[in-house]
């Protein structure tokens, strides 16, 4: 039994449960927005500048913002769906699975919107903490709505979270490692 197949107790009930299109209208419109990858990378520049800006890292902060989620993105799409093959739920219980947004294209495991959002969140909640908690938020929210959508089982966001954040903060490590290095304090 693997995690996507129809017979694993865990993504099935979880996407039973999370997987209710047309439950309420709000909440569809929420969700639809939530998965819209056309969104996601005008908001991550604005994030960007914000940090920018606003961040005690400044431009590293807006760069290693873009950095991790273009990683995220390229990691799970080139590498990691290929590698996993995993069919996507809408595909394999058609009659069962709600898509309201269309099946979504290629496999299934991980969901590059969750590495990309978590990604980006383990860089906002680094660079600005005050707004952590909010950017964790978010990247639950887009996870959450591509089970909604029909598109990933869960554990297929699951992993993208974990890849993301993996990313994120190997991307921070490596940053603090060249500033000791520049600066020639040991770690």
């Amino acid at each position: 039994m693997t995690p996507g197949d129809p017979l694993n107790p865990f993504d099935q009930d979880w996407l039973d449960f999370l997987n209710r299109p047309g439950l309420s209208q709000p909440l569809d419109i929420l969700m639809t927005a939530a998965s819209d990858g056309r969104l996601l990378v005008p908001l991550l520049v604005v994030i960007a500048l914000l940090l920018a800006v606003r961040s005690q890292h400044r431009w590293a902060a807006a760069v290693l913002i873009l950095v991790a989620a273009g990683a995220a993105d390229l990691i799970a799409v080139r590498v990691v769906k290929p590698a996993a093959a995993r069919i996507r739920p809408c595909r394999a219980e058609p009659f069962h699975v709600k898509a309201p947004l269309g099946c979504g294209s290629g496999p299934s495991f991980p969901s590059a919107h969750a590495a990309t959002s978590a990604a980006a969140a383990t860089i906002v909640s680094w660079a600005a903490p005050l707004a952590g908690s909010a950017a964790v938020a978010a990247a639950i929210l887009i996870g959450v709505s591509r089970v909604y959508n029909g598109v990933h089982w869960p554990t297929d966001v699951v992993a993208g979270w974990v890849l993301g954040t993996g990313i994120g903060l190997l991307l921070i490590w490596i940053w603090r490692l060249r500033l000791n290095l520049h600066s020639g304090r040991k770690l």
